[in-house]
Formats: structure tokens, C-alpha cells, sequence
């Protein structure tokens, strides 16, 4: 495939986003952007989102460097009883033995605790024969969200300007490298970067719809899905886009804004 059709394949995954919208548009629109900057602060706009993007993109591939580098690592009692129900235990056996109380006042942060780890340990679900994490399918949510969508990366990268590089992530590498390939292939073919550059600032209903739904799976990723249906409903949307549909778009994204 050459690189005009596999814009072209990006764009249309971003054109087929509209049949999740209603027709005429979204719905209580200020109001669904006034309770996501309430999340959010837009202050990390357009960070947030182009992390989310690259959250989509990158594929993790277990290798325990956050698992073990992670001093703390918080819970929900959403995720005690999404990870208690994966291991077959009762949610009060599960935080007996893998929880710990919080290290901040509960005023704070509710009735989430921490899973039970000390600095430099390696989390008591990393398995090295797997590899990795045993319960990647139900990890918690800020073990989803790490490290693109993290709250300490969104600061870094709102500090320099720049959708910063994840150290010693090798899915952050691996990524990287394919969008340099592809921004290589770009300055090779003026016609294909003029048709990419077209796309993100015509300012289309296309284009902001995309977007739209970008900052929502970037929600979704940080707080959860339940939070992100809320929000879709809404809109009037069908449901929240999957990762799979957004990843065409999403890449083409990620290749304009850091301009590889």
C-alpha cells in the first residue's frame, strides 16, 4: 500500500466515526465540554488528547518496568471488585490481602486504597514467566491510564510544550519509531503530507467530530468507561467508540501533531 491510500484508509476510519453521532450533530454540546474541562483541565489541551491518541496506539508489551517503578499504585473499589471477581475472591478476602488504606485522608480520594507494595518492589500481580501482568485485562485504572494519560506526563508535557517520550517503555520506542518511518515516507512525498495537513486544518465537521471523540476515549482511558457512557449519553451518541476504530484516524493524528 502506498502512502496515499494509507492516509486514505485513516481518513475513512475517521469519516465513518460520524454514524455514531446523531443527526445534526452532538447533543448539550457546551455542556458535555464544560464537564470534561471540569475532569480535565483544558489547561492540557491539546496534551491530553494527543496522549490518548498515542495511548491507542501503543501496545504494551508487559515488561514490568512500570510494574516495579511504580511506587504506588492506587484502587478503586470499582477495581477491587473488577480484579476480585477475575481472580475468583471476595472483594473483602481481596483488599485483606492485596490492599492497604490509602496514603491520603479519605476526604481525598473516597474509599479507593493501595494495592500492597513497597518502593522499588515489583507489583504483587507481576509475574515474570508470563510476562508481566496477570491481570492486564483487568488492571486499575490508573495502571490503564499509565504512563501516556498519566496526571505527572500531562504536567511534563504541558511544561515543554511537547508530547514527551516515555522512558524506558519499549511500546513508547516501538511507537515512535513507526511514526518516524512514516514521517520519513512524508518527505519523500509532498502530495501525501499536503493531503495529511489538508485534512487537520480544514476545521470540517469530520474533524471536530473526530476530536470530540478522541477527548472522550482519552476520558475514558483516565476515569473508565462508566464515566465515558455518561458523558456519551449526553451527546446523544450511539455508544463511546472503540479502540479499534479510532486507531486509523488516531495515527494520522499523532503523525501531523508532533510533525515527524
Amino acid at each position: 500500500m502506498d502512502l496515499s491510500e494509507e492516509i486514505d484508509c485513516g481518513i475513512r476510519a475517521l469519516l465513518a466515526l460520524r454514524k455514531l453521532v446523531p443527526e445534526g450533530g452532538p447533543k448539550n454540546l457546551e455542556r458535555v465540554r464544560q464537564e470534561m474541562d471540569e475532569m480535565i483541565s483544558p489547561e492540557f489541551e491539546p496534551y491530553f488528547s494527543a496522549n490518548a491518541a498515542m495511548h491507542l496506539l501503543a501496545e504494551c508489551e508487559r515488561c514490568g518496568w512500570c510494574c516495579r517503578e511504580e511506587n504506588t499504585i492506587a484502587v478503586s473499589i470499582d477495581d477491587c471488585r473488577r480484579i476480585a471477581g477475575h481472580l475468583g475472591l471476595s472483594l473483602k478476602r481481596f483488599m485483606i490481602d492485596y490492599t492497604r488504606p490509602h496514603e491520603l485522608k479519605a476526604e481525598e480520594v473516597g474509599s479507593a486504597r493501595m494495592l500492597k507494595k513497597g518502593a522499588g518492589e515489583f507489583c504483587p500481580f507481576y509475574d515474570a514467566a508470563m510476562p508481566g501482568c496477570r491481570i492486564h485485562s483487568v488492571k486499575p485504572q490508573v495502571c490503564r491510564a499509565a504512563y501516556y494519560l498519566s496526571r505527572m506526563n500531562l504536567m511534563l508535557c504541558e511544561e515543554r510544550k511537547e508530547v514527551c517520550a516515555i522512558p524506558n517503555c519499549p511500546a513508547d520506542v516501538r511507537l515512535r519509531a513507526r511514526l518516524a518511518e512514516f514521517g520519513r515516507r512524508l518527505d519523500g512525498d509532498p502530495q501525501a503530507r499536503e493531503k495529511l495537513q489538508k485534512l487537520f486544518s480544514s476545521g470540517g465537521p469530520e474533524v471536530e467530530i473526530f476530536l470530540l471523540l478522541l477527548r472522550l476515549k482519552g476520558m475514558e482511558i483516565y476515569f473508565g468507561r462508566e464515566r465515558a457512557e455518561v458523558l456519551a449519553r449526553k451527546m446523544g451518541l450511539a455508544r463511546v467508540p472503540g479502540d479499534e476504530e479510532m486507531r486509523g484516524a488516531a495515527f494520522l493524528y499523532v503523525v501531523k501533531y508532533i510533525d515527524c
